[in-house]
Formats: structure tokens, C-alpha cells, sequence
């Protein structure tokens, strides 16, 4: 089953060429048998049974081959566009193919045979191959739609298994959340006034658990409170790297108002500091960059650390936190999580789509 299911090249799996060719062959035998039945007890077919057989196996070969384009073109090219755009040029396309089968017959009968093809088989060839490209069509749009439904359900199942562990980590995570800020609050009225310094990173880390524990309630928060969060964290760990760590923020004022899974930069800034900037005698910088570009908000993560030397997709499968980034993106976005190297270092970068922005608008006031 794997074999089949092998890529062949892009948008083409063996198994649906196979397919393919069977649903050709299989609807020649079909109007061979009829033809061939026809013409026994018959005297108005259009030709003898024998010369209909033999054109028939001359146009599948043709067939297929001009058909190949506007597979591409429609389930490939086009496959994230909606059906209502695809219809109109549907029309074009299928004259297109009846008059390319056409030119085909028409050398068969010309060139090949020397028999004529005259007018009224030429009208009646034109509406059977126009006929034929339709119903080809609506097969491969059905069994298309059946492939997006069946991944659509997927995902909301992989969704809901994220929910579900992340539920759990949560209810871990909130025992006793007062008694944790209230433990805090003591701690930071008990430093006397010389420690001021000591005062403000204990106020950090309570804004820390208490932005993680708020969260956990939300499906999206807006990119400046993610940001924030961030910047709060970063901050205690300037202290953690003694002047060893720089931080830049590359931010677009438009981005800020972007919406994005809660928790989603600090585990790809955490592999920054652990893997790049903290092996580093001298640390570096860990830079913060949002644009917005075309359709999508482009998110980077980027560091002047010790970098990688190993298969860099195979970061995704080695770190955990990595790993659940990237598939939580595919799983909200259908976007990977794509990582390069620099002069000095790495960049992670991500495209959240704008059109996904609008979608949540527009259930929340259905809502």
C-alpha cells in the first residue's frame, strides 16, 4: 500500500495513475462490448465494430496524455481554491480537450486509415468528448472532496488529542495557583528595600505563571500580549546568561493585532538560548522578527549561537518542544515550521495566513 501511495511526481500517486489507466481501460471495454453488440444486430452504426475498437485504443493513449495538464492544472496547481472558481474555466478546458481529441480522430481517419470524417461526426464527437471530460471530472472532484474531508477529520482529531494532553498539562500545572502568587507576593514584601533588584525579578516570574495559567482558557491571544510575554522572560534570563545574552526586536506595529496560538514563540526562543546562545563563550543575540508580507504574517525566531550541523529537519523529531510547534502549525495552518542557517547561527521562521484571521472573526460574530 505504501508503494501506491508513493508520489511519482508532484500531485500524481502511483496508485490514482493506476487508477487512472484502469477507469480508461475498463470504460473502453465497456463501449466496445455495446458497440460491438450493436453493430451485430444493427446496420446504422456509424462504422464497422472493428475500425470503432481500433480508434478507441488509438484515442486512449491521447487521451490521458492531454488530460494530464488539466489534472495538474486543477488539483494541483489550483487545489486550494474553491470549486465555484474552478467551474468557469472548466467550460474553457473541456472545449479545449474535445477539439484536441478531435485533431486526434481526425488524423486517425485522414492519415492513418484514410476513411472521412465527416461533419456530423465530428458534432457528435465534440459533444461525447465534452460529455466524457465532465464526467471524468466529477469523479476526480468527488473522490478530491472525499480526500479533503478525510484530512479535514484528521486534523480536528489530532486537534482535539492536542486539546486534550493540553488540558491535562494545565489542570497539572494549576494546583493551587493562588497559593503559588500569594507564596510570591510574601517572598517580595519580606526583601528589604537595599534588594530592589531581587523585588522585580520576583515580580517578573509572577507575571510569568500568571500569563501561562490565563492562557491556558484561550485558544488565540493577540501577538503584542505574546510578545510581552516574551520580553517578561527574556528578561529573567538576561539574569540567568550575566550580560552573555542581547535581545532585538524586529517587530511591524500591523502585526501586533495578528492572532496566534498562545505559548507558541517561547519554546523556539528556549531552543535558541539552550542550543545556540548558552554554549557560546561570548552568548549573542537572540532577535525577534514580525512582518507582514502578501497574505501572511511572517514570524522569526533568529540567534548568533554555535548553530547545527546535523540534518536540520531532523531538529523537528529530536526536540519535543519543536515538534509540537510544527505540528500544531500544519495542524491550525496547514504552514511548517521552517528552520535555516545563518553566517552565525539559526533562524526559525513561521507564516501564520491572514485569511485564517478573518475565518475567526467571522465565527466569533456567528457566535
Amino acid at each position: 500500500m505504501r508503494f501506491l501511495r508513493k508520489k511519482i511526481f508532484p500531485g500524481f500517486r502511483i496508485g490514482e495513475v493506476l487508477a487512472y489507466i484502469i477507469f480508461q481501460y475498463g470504460w473502453f471495454v465497456l463501449l466496445s462490448t455495446i458497440y460491438i453488440v450493436g453493430d451485430r444486430f444493427s446496420d446504422k452504426t456509424f462504422i464497422p465494430a472493428q475500425d470503432f475498437v481500433l480508434i478507441n485504443m488509438y484515442t486512449i493513449p491521447m487521451k490521458m496524455l492531454l488530460f494530464l495538464p488539466f489534472w495538474w492544472l486543477y488539483f494541483v496547481k489550483w487545489r486550494n481554491k474553491r470549486f465555484a472558481f474552478k467551474l468557469p474555466f472548466h467550460l474553457l478546458t473541456s472545449a479545449m480537450y474535445a477539439l484536441m481529441m478531435i485533431g486526434a480522430v481526425y488524423i486517425y481517419f485522414v492519415y492513418l486509415v484514410d476513411l472521412p470524417y465527416k461533419k456530423p461526426y465530428i458534432y457528435s464527437d465534440f459533444y461525447n468528448f465534452t460529455v466524457f471530460y465532465f464526467f471524468q471530472f466529477s469523479i476526480f472532484h468527488g473522490y478530491n472532496f472525499y480526500l479533503h474531508t478525510k484530512q479535514q477529520l484528521l486534523k480536528e482529531q489530532a486537534l482535539k488529542d492536542l486539546a486534550h494532553q493540553h488540558e491535562i498539562k494545565s489542570l497539572k500545572a494549576q494546583i493551587e495557583p493562588h497559593f503559588l502568587f500569594n507564596t510570591l507576593n510574601t517572598i517580595s514584601a519580606s526583601v528589604p528595600p537595599s534588594l530592589e533588584k531581587t523585588r522585580v525579578l520576583i515580580a517578573q516570574l509572577a507575571d510569568i505563571f500568571r500569563y501561562a495559567l490565563k492562557v491556558t482558557e484561550r485558544q488565540t491571544v493577540m501577538l503584542e500580549e505574546e510578545i510581552d510575554f516574551i520580553a517578561t522572560w527574556l528578561a529573567l534570563e538576561k539574569h540567568r546568561f550575566h550580560g552573555r545574552l542581547q535581545v532585538d526586536y524586529k517587530i511591524d506595529a500591523t502585526c501586533l493585532r495578528v492572532k496566534v496560538p498562545p505559548m507558541l514563540l517561547q519554546p523556539i526562543v528556549e531552543n535558541a538560548l539552550n542550543h545556540g546562545i548558552s554554549p557560546k563563550l561570548d552568548g549573542g543575540t537572540v532577535t525577534i522578527e514580525c512582518r507582514q508580507k502578501d497574505n501572511f504574517t511572517t514570524i522569526a525566531v533568529c540567534d548568533t549561537g554555535v548553530g547545527y550541523t546535523g540534518d536540520l529537519e531532523k531538529m523537528f523529531e529530536e526536540g519535543i518542544g519543536l515538534g509540537n510547534i510544527s505540528k500544531r502549525l500544519m495542524l491550525l495552518y496547514n504552514q511548517p515550521l521552517h528552520v535555516e542557517r545563518m553566517e552565525q547561527g539559526l533562524r526559525f521562521y513561521f507564516n501564520i495566513p491572514l485569511e485564517s484571521q478573518h475565518e475567526k472573526k467571522s465565527t466569533d460574530s456567528r457566535r
